[in-house]
């Protein structure tokens, strides 16, 4: 409600109800033209394709980068394949739905259609989010092999120093 009346406020300088209605009918024809663009199966299925080449080579950068995970990776990099097998067969059902007979078998095919490009979508995040976290993994455990050396470097020019003396600067 709040929206609509926020619309309409915006549309107030608008001479004319007629006119008002027209532009606002004109920009959600825009919006409407815009979300079946973006939502179309093909896109979704191209951004998918996108998403899965960065990762992919977000992998290859881990791998090279932390090699005390690499079966980690190895594994993660074998369900990364499996889901981009499965994106040709998208494809696929998309060219099938050219031959799909009623408007019924159509809007199945495509809710279909639909919750595979989620579901491929939503391993392919998975994965993501189980590669940064090796990643920060690696990232951590460096620094905190810097933070010894270094605390090794000021124990032999200064003596011992108390044990949470380097963590009192890093918080």
């Amino acid at each position: 409600m709040f929206e609509a009346a926020l619309i309409l406020w915006l549309l107030s300088p608008v001479l004319g109800n007629t006119l008002r209605y027209i532009i606002l009918g004109l920009l959600l024809m825009l919006l409407i033209t815009y979300l079946v663009r973006y939502y179309t199966p093909s896109r979704m299925v191209l951004r998918l394709e996108i998403t899965i080449k960065t990762l992919r080579n977000t992998l290859k950068l881990a791998k090279k980068n932390c090699p005390m995970d690499w079966a980690k990776l190895a594994e993660t990099e074998f369900q990364l394949t499996q889901v981009e097998v499965s994106v040709p067969g998208i494809r696929g059902q998309l060219l099938d739905m050219d031959s799909l007979g009623t408007w019924k078998e159509y809007f199945q095919g495509l809710r279909g259609i639909f919750k595979t490009i989620t579901e491929c979508n939503k391993e392919v995040k998975d994965i993501q989010a189980s590669v940064l976290r090796i990643i920060e993994g690696e990232h951590e455990r460096q620094l905190l092999m810097r933070v010894e050396e270094e605390r090794g470097i000021l124990d032999a020019l200064m003596g011992p120093l108390p044990p949470n003396y380097v963590l009192i600067f890093l918080t």
